[in-house]
């Protein structure tokens, strides 16, 4: 029988068990799972959040939790939903793409219903993430991302390395799981719902379809449907059916599987926007403290950063609704200088109020070369260079930091963490007391012995949509 990469993909998934991991690693996928459990409970009491709920929460009756929300769903629609409440605040983890969303969500409606523990969740998500961030490196765009770009794509197979472990595929289970859920990934839709003529939408990642297809293919694989088991392979690949030029996938991506780990790569938001956006906000910050600049007394600042930057939507000064906002690089440095809670960065009174929009206007956006060339290198890594002007024309130059703000990756529970799990949670769950049982049981999630009784300690008492 001919091996494809499907099947070193399956090899890798049926034989990893929870003892494989080194302990930073089982810690980094805990605080994965904690920080898209903190983006649900957030995203769900969204504008879109209640979308989600008014239109797709009808009179069924289900047994599948939505994280931040009373009521409960039938299975397939919780598979929906989570995804895409994780990512809308755009709060959510993130290296390239937002894998978690795709991961975390699938994994614990998946263990909630078969009713595993907490082991096998933490080992089907480390799974994922090695696997998705592996294919999503492989399938960018080579040269541009003028025309081609979407992370529900490749994020379909995060969901689906879930399923293949969590249902306890066989190896050529697996192998046809990848090719049925190849066969049914959303199209890469990103220049169109979040850069296309009318800017940001709601629709800007279709997680919960890709969440859906890689789920479904699980189910469907292990019931014998077969599906093309040389999805990444040949002329006629993944590569090609999302409109790449060339095929980067091949077994050499494979070959540090369980030895270099690309979830320690994982990057933590501490701000709800666009990730290009936040060396920007974190050298000015730091400049600022630096130097003891008041606020008021800056006239003028300039960014020269990587070109996408330097264009619409960006560069918009003046959002009009929370997905302008998320992408403004202008808006959200003064909400974060002038430290608005991030959660209300987006609402209405901030969106209008003058001090903000006064101070976006002082912001300048240029294209870098050097950025650009350091990006396409490494995608990971965004230059930010900064220089203020203030009244008396004094200037600053704020240069030494240069790179994504990689700090964030490595994160323990530290007070900016733990503030934000606060924040995200606290109009839920409401007592400190439930919060921090929150945080600390996912810390010890391995001692969990059953994911739906674990689920129901943490489920939102009453309904907040």
């Amino acid at each position: 029988m001919k091996k494809f990469i499907t099947h070193l993909i399956a090899e890798y998934i049926s034989m990893s068990k929870y003892e494989d991991f080194p302990p930073e690693v089982i810690h980094k996928a805990k605080q994965c799972i904690l920080d898209s459990i903190g983006c649900m409970f957030g995203g769900i009491l969204s504008k879109e959040g209640k979308i989600l709920i008014q239109s797709l929460l009808l009179n069924e009756t289900g047994h599948s939790t939505i994280i931040g929300y009373s009521k409960k769903t039938t299975f397939f629609n919780s598979i929906y939903i989570n995804p895409i409440s994780a990512n809308i605040l755009d709060f959510d983890d993130s290296v390239i793409g937002h894998p978690g969303a795709t991961v975390v969500p699938p994994a614990i409606n998946l263990a909630e219903l078969f009713e595993l523990s907490g082991k096998e969740l933490i080992v089907s998500v480390i799974i994922a993430y090695e696997i998705s961030i592996r294919l999503g490196i492989n399938l960018q765009p080579l040269v541009s991302r003028e025309s081609i770009l979407g992370h529900g794509t490749w994020q379909t197979f995060g969901s689906t390395s879930v399923a293949c472990k969590l249902l306890n595929l066989s190896d050529e289970s697996i192998a046809n799981a990848f090719g049925i859920a190849g066969a049914n990934a959303p199209v890469p839709s990103v220049m169109k719902t979040t850069y296309g003529l009318e800017g940001p939408t709601m629709a800007k990642n279709n997680f919960g379809s890709a969440s859906l297809a890689g789920i479904q293919s699980g189910f469907l694989a292990k019931n014998g449907f077969s599906g093309p088991k040389d999805i990444f392979d040949g002329d006629t690949g993944f590569w090609r059916m999302i409109g790449l030029e060339k095929n980067q996938v091949n077994a050499d991506i494979f070959n540090d599987l369980g030895k270099g780990f690309k979830i320690l790569d994982i990057y933590f938001k501490l701000y709800p926007c666009c990730l290009f956006i936040h060396p920007t906000i974190d050298k000015l910050k730091q400049c600022i403290k630096k130097n003891h600049i008041e606020l008021e007394k800056i006239n003028k600042i300039f960014v020269k950063t990587v070109s996408p930057l330097s264009k619409m939507p960006f560069i918009k000064k003046k959002p009009e609704s929370a997905g302008d906002g998320r992408f403004s690089l202008p808006y959200t440095l003064a909400c974060a200088l002038f430290k608005v809670n991030v959660l209300k960065w987006y609402e209405e009174s901030n969106l209008r109020n003058n001090l903000i929009l006064n101070f976006a206007e002082k912001v300048e956006v240029q294209a870098d070369s050097l950025a650009d060339q350091t990006f396409q290198q490494d995608q990971q890594t965004i230059l930010s260079r900064v220089y203020l002007v203030l009244d008396n024309d004094k200037k600053y130059f704020c240069n030494d930091i240069n790179d994504i703000s990689h700090s964030n990756k490595s994160l323990s529970l530290d007070n900016n963490f733990k503030n934000k799990i606060f924040q995200l949670t606290q109009q839920v769950l409401k007592n400190s007391n439930r919060i921090d049982f929150l945080i600390n049981s996912i810390m010890e999630l391995e001692d969990v012995s059953n994911i739906k009784k674990w689920l129901s300690n943490i489920r939102s008492d009453h309904n907040n949509i």
